[in-house]
């Protein structure tokens, strides 16, 4: 097959939406617990947890001050699938793409809606314990899962663009659609489709991949480029973990 169209590349999406659909059923879960002890919990409930997890505010039990953070949770996880909607749309082709173009489209689609749920999801499952954790123990609240959320979902981001970008390739292979030269050349220089990765290229800062959005993305074939990678891994993940680590003692 050498004339696919973006309506033959499309189909198959509708499992990539099963992490949105979970995230929303957790949601709902916790939110059913909740109404369900909502007469047992006590008139007075916290609200805020200090280092150390120990709760400094309380407010009067309300619909609002017990489920808050579901209702963000609930918030979060409509907003994320909105978006994951509007990629198709966000995401222009070429004006006349090949038929590698359009299944390296699909494929940076497919990876979009797949971290958005993934993210949805995590954020679900930390937010949902937070409001158990709450209502079952609220003289302590740990702050693992918070901390431990934003080094899920930096792992999941990368994760799901390598296996959507693994899934491009192999369909259009499948099909017997094949990369020019140039095609083939460029996608060396990506990894998992997103992630720019050339050693030649003195730029730390270069544009983002065609199809991908406007901005620009790190070089990570440079060392400079990594060097701010580690910054960001340490600033985002490591010292988060460290500083939660020493709140928690």
């Amino acid at each position: 097959m050498t004339g696919a169209t973006e309506t033959d590349i499309k189909r198959g999406r509708g499992p990539l939406w099963l992490l949105h659909l979970t995230a929303g059923l957790v949601v709902l879960a916790c939110f059913a617990y909740g109404i369900r002890i909502f007469e047992s919990l006590p008139d007075v409930v916290a609200t805020h947890w200090g280092p150390g997890g120990r709760p400094d505010a309380w407010s009067p039990k309300t619909f609002g001050s017990v489920f808050f953070p579901l209702l963000t949770a609930a918030g979060v996880v409509v907003l994320l699938a909105i978006v994951a909607a509007a990629v198709p749309k966000m995401v222009l082709p070429d004006k006349e793409p090949s038929p590698w173009e359009l299944y390296h489209r699909e494929g940076l689609i497919r990876g979009t809606i797949a971290a958005l749920g993934g993210t949805s999801f995590l954020i679900a499952v930390v937010f949902a314990s937070f409001a158990l954790a709450g209502w079952s123990d609220p003289d302590h609240v740990s702050s693992w899962p918070a901390l431990l959320l934003i080094a899920l979902v930096l792992g999941v981001i990368p994760v799901s663009y390598a296996m959507a970008s693994r899934w491009a390739r192999r369909t259009a292979l499948a099909e017997g659609i094949r990369p020019t030269a140039a095609e083939e050349e460029q996608d060396k220089l990506w990894i998992a489709g997103i992630l720019y990765n050339n050693p030649d290229d003195p730029h730390i800062l270069v544009p983002k991949r065609p199809g991908t959005g406007i901005g620009m993305t790190v070089n990570v074939g440079n060392r400079k480029g990594r060097a701010i990678m580690v910054i960001l891994l340490i600033v985002l993940v490591i010292g988060p973990l460290v500083l939660g680590t020493i709140a928690s003692l």
